[in-house]
């Protein structure tokens, strides 16, 4: 797996293949027992755990906390830059992620949608200088209209992020709207990594859910992924 400066990829295979094995091997919240993960040519675990930007699918925004003071929480864990510095920066990110009238509500007043936009925006605070952003599933617990939304703020913000995006999922839609790359991951023992090109074209809106090319991709990786998984 070759992750280039930059990029949106996609992971996907079936429930327990290893993909969220594989992205805390990455975070370095596990040590890998074959191979080597390699960032801006380093190799060390301890170089990786802190500096590179993880967010599970669950929100796990703290009730007591508000916004504001759930996405500062990354900095009081580990100082970079002063508190007034930080502040000043999750106050402007607020802003651009629509969620600066929000920012002394508590989580149980945001909406779902609300709440991941938050839990994405600590996700990027905590980021260090890897510019790796690894979302595992973040998603999924969304209903459709909140996702369709979710994708489309995405869409919108990802020229203006600067970071390299892997992302586990397992809605096919949403990997093929996303992504540049996606690589199909099957587990056991003969496992195997395929690689899947999202040659669509940039800007990505959901229309091209209903244009050839996307149903035709869609096809091929539910072809793919029906005969990685079927013994």
């Amino acid at each position: 797996m070759d992750i280039r400066q930059g990029e949106f990829v996609s992971v996907i295979g079936a429930s327990g293949c290893g993909k969220s094995t594989l992205f805390k091997t990455i975070a370095g919240l596990l040590e890998p027992t074959h191979g080597k993960i390699i960032i801006h040519s380093n190799s060390s675990s301890s170089t990786r755990l802190g500096q590179i930007a993880y967010m599970p699918q669950q929100d796990l925004l703290l009730p007591w906390r508000t916004v504001l003071d759930n996405c500062l929480l990354p900095w009081e864990i580990k100082p970079r830059f002063s508190k007034q510095q930080t502040i000043s920066h999750i106050r402007e990110m607020l802003s651009h992620f629509g969620l600066a009238d929000v920012e002394k509500a508590f989580p149980h007043e945001l909406s779902g949608g609300m709440k991941q936009r938050v839990a994405f925006l600590r996700t990027l605070v905590a980021g260090g200088g890897a510019g790796l952003m690894l979302l595992d599933e973040p998603f999924g617990a969304l209903d459709a209209m909140s996702k369709r939304e979710i994708h489309r703020w995405l869409l919108e913000l990802w020229d203006e992020l600067d970071q390299t995006v892997m992302l586990i999922t397992h809605d096919l839609e949403e990997a093929l709207l996303l992504s540049d790359r996606i690589y199909l991951l099957s587990g056991g023992v003969h496992s195997e990594l395929q690689e899947i090109i999202v040659d669509l074209p940039r800007p990505r809106h959901y229309k091209m859910n209903y244009e050839p090319r996307f149903i035709a991709l869609r096809e091929e990786l539910e072809r793919r992924l029906y005969a990685a998984h079927t013994f």
